[in-house]
């Protein structure tokens, strides 16, 4: 067990190592820029109170929100990308969207807006916990939570914002469900503007929609990044 457990850390070490370079790459800074921000969620007291109330003590190499892959690779772009209006769908407990709201906080700007329709299947929340309960009080003051479908209320809020600098997916995972969030955003989605994907794995929505836009893109693990 203990060898297992060794063998896949390194592995994910590897992987990491490699997908890091992938990101400076795409984005254009400096690898040591990425490794500065991951030091600092990591050691930041805000990560130390994630943990504290979801209790998620195992170790960073599993692939839980708080995996270098997910969420804390959420601050680090929106770290270096300072946007001023970043729309996120899917909530559940909000890990994606403290971790948002942490660093636009970090950075003295920007404002998020998420759509969620609770309790769907997969995203379940606990008993008594209701939406984002995740997200720090402190936080709160640069969000919006939208409760519906995407279907719906994305479409509005769009004509609302006009124009937005970052779209994290991470609502119905279904290829028709992602296709349609994908193309409905891209039209608002500024030069520049990157669009980010969850569980890309699930089908060949993101493959086929970076492959028709022809546009600059990377697939860190099961997350996809685009740029517009």
């Amino acid at each position: 067990m203990i060898k297992i457990n060794i063998i896949k850390i390194v592995n994910f070490i590897n992987v990491f190592f490699f997908y890091k370079y992938k990101l400076a790459h795409l984005i254009g800074v400096p690898k040591r820029e990425i490794n500065f921000l991951y030091n600092e969620i990591n050691t930041s007291d805000f990560l130390k109170e994630i943990k504290r109330k979801t209790k998620k003590i195992r170790g960073w190499y599993y692939l839980s929100m708080l995996s270098p892959f997910r969420a804390p690779l959420l601050y680090v772009i929106c770290r270096i990308l300072k946007p001023e209006v970043v729309i996120e769908t899917g909530v559940a407990d909000g890990y994606s969207s403290s971790f948002i709201l942490y660093a636009l906080e970090k950075n003295m700007k920007g404002y998020l807006y998420s759509i969620d329709l609770p309790n769907q299947p997969g995203h379940e929340l606990k008993e008594g916990k209701t939406a984002g309960w995740l997200v720090p009080k402190n936080l709160k003051k640069r969000w919006t939570l939208i409760f519906g479908s995407s279907k719906e209320k994305l479409p509005e809020l769009l004509i609302n914002l006009n124009k937005i600098d970052i779209f994290y997916h991470d609502s119905d995972h279904s290829y028709e469900h992602m296709m349609f969030e994908f193309n409905t955003i891209w039209k608002y989605l500024k030069p520049k503007g990157y669009l980010l994907a969850d569980d890309i794995t699930e089908n060949i929505a993101f493959k086929e929609f970076v492959e028709e836009k022809k546009c600059k893109y990377i697939k860190l693990f099961k997350l996809g990044i685009a740029i517009k």
